[in-house]
């Protein structure tokens, strides 16, 4: 019992008090922040076995604008595919490429993947 004393303690004694708490947050940014871990990369052998309906053509770029900035990453360009993709309404994404480029309008260096967004269906049983 008396381990849960200075856990329990805090809460007692924030209860007890007039402080409220206000906060930035909403339910938005959190959606966009999530947004992309509701789209699966699928490869094209995995498409002959899904009943799914193409969306339409996304791209995700990751771009380094100025030196001081870090190196654009390949991860960085599939998210905003991802994101892009769930912008669509798809569930999964097959990437056709992604190039990486040097000397791009507004950016040193860059990386853009491209892709198919999709809508996969369940399975009906």
């Amino acid at each position: 019992m008396r381990s849960l004393a200075p856990l329990v303690l805090p809460l007692l004694l924030a209860s007890c008090s007039n402080y409220s708490f206000h906060t930035n947050l909403d339910k938005e940014n959190f959606t966009e922040y999530f947004k992309p871990g509701s789209v699966t990369l699928i490869d094209k052998a995995q498409m002959a076995k899904l009943d799914y309906q193409v969306l339409g053509t996304v791209e995700g770029t990751s771009c380094q604008e100025e030196a001081n900035q870090p190196v654009p990453v390949i991860g960085d360009a599939r998210t905003e595919a991802r994101r892009r993709t769930a912008d669509l309404g798809g569930n999964a994404l097959v990437l056709s490429q992604c190039l990486e480029l040097q000397q791009t309008p507004g950016c040193l260096a860059s990386i853009t993947c491209y892709g198919q967004a999709l809508k996969i269906h369940e399975p009906k049983e």
